[in-house]
């Protein structure tokens, strides 16, 4: 039987549960920060991703190109994100699933500064 149900445990900060190979694939997301203080790096995906909040409440915080929002989920909130960002657990118990396609590169940014301290290709 190729279906199965799956049980989703938040047990590290990024890890693909499912996907479509070369299409899309999707992940369990449970940031490492607790407040957006904490948070220095941003990035940027070359195509959107879908953050879905489960477990408890959730942060984003969103660079635009010219200025930063901060953007608090309730469990089943979702967004389709374009622009830098980051992710903070305002309850311990939160995390996001994310949907993002299987290949794309990002560009992480300082947030001081906004420039940009890497770039990495995924395939």
């Amino acid at each position: 039987m190729k279906d199965k149900l799956l049980k989703l445990k938040p047990d590290s900060i990024w890890k693909v549960f499912t996907k479509d190979a070369g299409f899309w694939r999707t992940g369990i997301y449970k940031p490492e920060h607790s407040s957006v203080e904490q948070i220095d790096i941003l990035e940027k995906h070359t195509c959107p991703e879908l953050f879905i909040c489960s477990g408890g409440r959730m942060g984003l915080l969103i660079f635009d190109g010219n200025r930063e929002h901060q953007i608090d989920f309730k469990p089943n909130d979702a967004m389709l994100i374009h622009d830098y960002h980051n992710g903070y657990a305002i309850d311990r118990d939160g995390f996001f699933i994310v949907v993002e396609r299987t290949a794309f590169s990002t560009d992480y940014i300082d947030r001081k500064n906004k420039t940009i301290i890497k770039s990495v290709e995924v395939k």
